[in-house]
């Protein structure tokens, strides 16, 4: 048992082996090979086929033999005789053995060679095992006698494997014509993947155009089309983070800028003038400014490198609750009231969601509402619910933005200049907001205050307690 498992191993192993160096093959080699393979294996059914066919043939030709023959005796009355077998002697398609024998003869007791037949009732065909070997025999009995014309069976076969081979010639003489041709013709349709292997090695690394490679194969287009599509989504990308940061050395600079200068008026100021005050005042302005933008910073890149989180049930009243209570210092500078509106007591407020993720919205909103709201202005916090979501409306009492700045203020580092001077901002906040939101998968909308002078954000939260929200947990794990 154990020297069969051994072999067993070894020829998994060697079949490994090959199935490597198969893999390693160029595809034209693989291809040539493959055709080798299948043309091999089509020479061995076309010749069993032939084999077959040619030994139907031979019996019907050589059977139609042997009743002429029994027939030409028969009509002739030749006398009767016994056959003779010469074991030395090759025997082909053309020998037969005859025997002619008395029908009393074969009714007696007498033993008799076990190569005779006994007498038969009807003329028939048999395959017997003999002294001689394996026949095929035909006897026709007569009157008064009964003739038997024998052959052997192995002469039939061996003129079979004859005939099929004369078949095969044609096939075996082109085969390899055929398939140095179809190397050739692989080789000449994946010329285009050589083109395209040798744009590749010259090809800088940081050259991301679109590769144009003419008359490639249909099943190659699709992936180099998506490797363009790739290489221009990789361009965009590089695009936004030059961009992002040239714009964030721009805003750190500007602060920079101010606190040199500043500390440079401090050093030549007199401490306890007024001049001095207002410039330190500048500087702590300065300070926070920089200081916030370099938090922002921050939370955008925590945002882009963490990984994907398991979504968990939040509850929408107890985050916007606490992040008012953060606030409510910074609304009362302002004197900006805050008026949280639930239309159903019993609401369901329990989301999917991430609580950092959460936080951030709502903080994010809140303060811009806040920031950009006059002096004894309103925020004014809406919550509804239907069958699968739950809705927050954040109203204030600001400038607003016109429908067309919409997509505009939720790139990076955009600042509308109408609102700019009204508070200190990095541009940042709305590109974080939309970051969580893509993270738990709600939805921002805006639009002019339905109640107030200001803007209205619509924001859309998926129910924890819905169907839809487990399928939307399962798929966010799996991901």
């Amino acid at each position: 048992m154990k020297p069969m498992q051994n072999n067993l191993l070894g020829l998994r192993k060697y079949v490994q082996q090959l199935q490597q160096r198969y893999e390693h093959l160029a595809l034209s080699s693989r291809m040539s090979l493959s055709v080798c393979i299948f043309s091999i294996l089509l020479f061995f059914m076309i010749g069993m086929s032939a084999y077959q066919i040619s030994l139907e043939e031979s019996e019907e030709v050589l059977d139609r033999q042997m009743q002429e023959m029994a027939s030409f005796l028969d009509k002739n009355n030749i006398p009767n005789r016994m056959s003779v077998y010469d074991s030395h002697r090759p025997y082909d398609e053309t020998d037969l053995f005859i025997d002619i024998v008395p029908k009393q003869e074969l009714l007696s007791k007498k033993a008799h060679p076990n190569y005779l037949m006994a007498y038969a009732s009807e003329a028939h065909f048999q395959k017997i095992h003999s002294s001689r070997g394996e026949l095929k025999v035909y006897v026709l009995p007569l009157p008064d006698k009964q003739i038997q014309i024998s052959q052997f069976i192995k002469v039939r076969r061996h003129l079979a494997k004859q005939l099929a081979f004369t078949m095969l010639i044609p096939y075996v003489l082109f085969m390899p014509f055929a398939i140095y041709g179809f190397y050739r013709l692989i080789r000449h349709h994946l010329k285009p993947l050589d083109q395209l292997k040798q744009t590749f090695a010259v090809r800088d690394y940081s050259d991301l155009s679109e590769i144009r490679i003419a008359h490639l194969p249909a099943e190659i287009t699709p992936a180099i089309d998506e490797l363009n599509h790739l290489f221009q989504r990789i361009q965009q990308a590089q695009q936004q983070q030059k961009m992002f940061i040239a714009n964030a050395a721009h805003e750190l600079r500007t602060p920079l800028t101010a606190i040199r200068l500043q500390t440079s008026l401090l050093t030549k100021t007199q401490k306890d003038s007024k001049a001095y005050a207002e410039n330190l005042q500048d500087l702590e302005q300065s300070l926070k400014r920089m200081s916030h933008l370099v938090e922002q910073l921050m939370s955008l890149a925590h945002q882009e490198v963490q990984g994907k989180e398991q979504l968990q049930a939040v509850d929408l009243v107890d985050s916007t609750r606490r992040c008012v209570g953060q606030l409510l210092a910074s609304a009362h500078r302002k004197q900006v009231d805050i008026q949280l509106n639930i239309q159903d007591e019993h609401v369901d407020s329990v989301v999917a969601a991430l609580p950092a993720a959460l936080e951030t919205i709502l903080l994010n909103l809140l303060d811009n509402a806040i920031k950009y709201n006059p002096e004894q202005g309103i925020v004014l916090l809406n919550m509804k619910q239907d069958a699968q979501y739950v809705y927050l409306e954040i109203h204030d009492d600001g400038a607003g933005i016109e429908p067309s700045q919409y997509d505009h203020v939720m790139q990076r580092f955009v600042r509308l200049e109408k609102t700019q001077h009204q508070a200190m901002g990095s541009g940042l906040g709305l590109s974080i907001v939309q970051t969580a939101l893509q993270q738990i998968h709600a939805e921002l909308q805006f639009q002019p205050s339905a109640c107030l002078h200001g803007l209205q954000v619509n924001l859309k939260f998926l129910k924890w307690s819905n169907p839809q929200s487990e399928a939307l947990h399962e798929s966010h794990v799996l991901e």
